[in-house]
């Protein structure tokens, strides 16, 4: 008997190891790119922040966190659509498990993207990376380096005026579940007490293969949670597939999802990170998911996207990811990556479940292209804004549309002298909804809500706004001329 227990915990055992030490692609591209140069350009001068473009709202319903990889062209960060970001995370203080201290933290201390995010209203975190279990069991089991380290990075975020730490820890044995929890809790509790603003966050697996994570607790001790809602697919499967499948497969998003919020995290303090890469694996045939015969390359959206215009691709209707397989020198490959389709998709799971927002692997990935950004702007855009501080109004009321008529989108300002929820939806003229503009509570004050008719695919005509709030009702007409 014996012999036989022994004959079944050796797999199980290494199957776990297997999987605590399978590498993410945040590892895998630190990896290729240890020895790169930063690719800084010289800090600019003051720039005046800049104002909302005609048309745009700059209110964001949601978090949307991304990384910066510090191998990112010189100039990525001027691309950026900074009115569609909330955070920003600096790629990154990299663990000298020696002492707690970094090797390298890739000109955090002059990169010219805080002061550049900062006019623009945009949050910049140091992103903190150890890892393996062995790198992170010398960090774990000894509270002198993670002293080392806390010191360390409320120096830094002083010396940027940043505004937090994001850490990324991976492959963490199950030995240090508890230590973990202790010492992101000593973390948060110094670096606030320091920096009273300042934001704590976690890259987190979307399985926990090893049980090393207690996510109920670190989501009490972090601001939020970002869940790394890709690798399901990676470099080393025995099979094309989908990185980042929203539904179907064994594991999925919607899965993760829902288990961690199982688990007792809270709704607004959980981040999907979502991919803005694919992976290209050689394969045997054309066949949908047919096996590797080597390990996949990783290709960024800018490159993915022409190539899946060039060869033809697939949307796969049970993962809600496409594909695509293409020939190179008589070798068949196999694509898999996150278009602008599938990633809103993702989107409007973050939306149904009442997420905190999303993260994004990686800035840059996107070459400028605009889709992407657009999405984004679609999903978590804030229509309704407060624009009066001060005295609340009198009465309840509400104004006529501006412009009206109009032709791409309209301001419809309302008032409100008590606080209640609040409804401010658009009817057509045989009383079908359109719109929803408005559905919850409101704060005594002023506000304006936008409304457009391009984004809605509706046609011109007369056009009905009504405002609910308690008691009170009233409706208004406008013109809409395409």
């Amino acid at each position: 008997m014996k012999s036989l227990i022994t004959f079944l915990l050796v797999p199980v055992m290494a199957f776990a190891q297997l999987e605590v030490e399978r590498k993410s692609i945040h590892q895998l591209e630190s990896e290729l790119h240890r020895n790169d140069p930063v690719n800084e350009a010289a800090r600019p001068a003051a720039v005046a922040p800049l104002l909302p473009k005609l048309g745009e709202s700059p209110a964001l319903a949601k978090k949307v966190y991304g990384w910066h990889p510090y191998w990112a062209s010189s100039t990525a960060y001027l691309s950026y659509d900074y009115g569609a970001l909330s955070h920003i995370a600096y790629f990154s203080y990299e663990t000298d498990t020696a002492t707690g201290g970094y090797t390298r933290i890739h000109a955090w201390n002059s990169t010219p993207i805080i002061d550049y995010a900062h006019q623009r209203g945009v949050k910049v975190t140091l992103t903190v990376t150890n890892f393996g279990s062995e790198q992170n069991n010398k960090l774990l089991s000894d509270t002198v380096k993670q002293q080392t380290m806390i010191n360390t990075l409320i120096s830094l975020l002083q010396a940027r005026n940043g505004d937090g730490v994001n850490f990324d820890l991976e492959s963490v044995p199950n030995t240090q579940r508890s230590n973990l929890v202790a010492f992101m809790r000593r973390a948060a509790t110094q670096i606030k007490a320091q920096l009273p603003n300042a934001e704590i966050s976690m890259a987190t697996p979307a399985v926990d293969w090893s049980g090393s994570w207690d996510f109920a607790q670190l989501a009490q001790i972090c601001d939020y949670l970002i869940v790394m809602g890709y690798d399901y697919y990676w470099k080393g499967s025995k099979t094309a597939g989908p990185v980042a499948p929203l539904e179907g497969e064994t594991q999925n998003i919607t899965k993760t999802i829902d288990t961690y919020v199982g688990l007792g995290v809270p709704r607004e303090r959980l981040l999907l990170g979502v991919p803005w890469y694919g992976l290209d694996w050689p394969v045997r045939s054309s066949t949908r998911k047919d096996s590797a015969t080597d390990a996949a390359s990783s290709r960024t959206y800018i490159v993915a996207e022409p190539m899946a215009t060039q060869y033809g691709k697939t949307f796969d209707q049970l993962t809600k990811v496409p594909w695509f397989s293409y020939q190179s020198e008589s070798t068949w490959r196999q694509v898999w990556y996150d278009d602008s389709l599938s990633l809103a998709l993702k989107y409007n799971l973050v939306n149904a479940r009442s997420l905190g927002g999303i993260g994004i692997w990686a800035l840059s990935y996107d070459g400028g292209r605009s889709e992407i950004w657009n999405g984004i702007r679609s999903a978590f855009t804030v229509t309704d804004v407060r624009t009066v501080e001060g005295e609340h109004p009198a009465e309840f009321q509400l104004l006529q549309n501006y412009p009206n008529p109009f032709n791409a989108s309209t301001t419809i300002a309302y008032r409100i002298p008590a606080a209640g929820h609040v409804s401010l939806k658009v009817y057509d003229v045989f009383g079908r909804e359109i719109a929803a503009l408005v559905d919850g509570y409101r704060e005594p004050g002023s506000y304006s809500a936008r409304f457009g008719g391009h984004k809605l695919s509706v046609g011109s005509g007369t056009y009905f706004y009504r405002l609910v709030i308690g008691s009170f009702a009233q409706t208004k007409k406008m013109l809409l001329i395409q």
